[in-house]
């Protein structure tokens, strides 16, 4: 095969895609992205949501399908855009390793979609979802804490504030206490029975000597 050849096949657009295909495609890879949205919203359980990087997985599987169906089974064009897309650098920094694992399954789509692998596509959503559905029952309903307590040197009643976490948690131990001029700081490690996250608050800020009470999981989350 001669170099003008090679230059032919490499230039050569080896699929055609009809206005009906694109209009098709685009929609199937809208409908999946709106889905991961409502996946990602109804999932998520951090602090922090973020609208605008949940809006941001529908518009990349829309622009992965677009840049699919462009490229095509073109080689010289898929090289090109390698060349151009290494350019990139993204300066953002992902704190929550679950929104890697949406950009991937958004980009997954758009690559499904701009490939005409549909039910793939598909399949592969409802099994995602399936799968953080059943992860987010939290069936065993058992979280890890750190309770920290404050209150008065002298004042704080560690009995009772003991009881009353004694009554509301699986297990718990003492972890800290430490006491400066005129403040007592007692830290608890402990695992709810139930979701009594409020009630415990609740309780032990009612014990005598307690000025304050934060309630934090092992995963950023605070309560009271």
């Amino acid at each position: 095969m001669s170099k003008r050849q090679i230059l032919e096949y490499l230039l050569e657009t080896n699929t055609s895609v009809s206005i009906q295909q694109m209009c098709f495609s685009l929609l199937m890879a809208l409908v999946l992205g709106v889905f991961i949205y409502f996946v990602y919203r109804a999932t998520y359980r951090g602090t922090l949501y973020s609208k605008n990087f949940n809006l941001t997985l529908i518009l990349i599987v829309l622009i992965t399908t677009v840049v699919m169906m462009i490229i095509g089974t073109n080689l010289a064009l898929s090289l090109g855009m390698v060349g151009s897309l290494s350019i990139i650098r993204f300066r953002t920094a992902i704190k929550e390793p679950r929104d890697i694992a949406f950009l991937f399954w958004a980009v997954s789509i758009g690559l499904a979609c701009g490939s005409e692998f549909y039910v793939a596509g598909v399949l592969g959503s409802v099994l995602i979802a399936v799968v953080l559905a059943v992860a987010n029952l939290d069936l065993y309903d058992s979280v890890s804490f750190l309770l920290v307590v404050r209150g008065k040197d002298g004042a704080l009643d560690l009995d009772g504030v003991q009881k009353a976490i004694k009554e509301k948690t699986r297990t718990a131990r003492l972890r800290m206490r430490s006491r400066s001029a005129g403040s007592d700081e007692v830290t608890f490690e402990l695992r709810l029975k139930s979701k009594y996250e409020h009630e415990l608050v609740e309780a032990v800020n009612a014990c005598a000597g307690v000025d304050s009470v934060n309630l934090v999981s092992y995963s950023g989350e605070s309560i009271g």
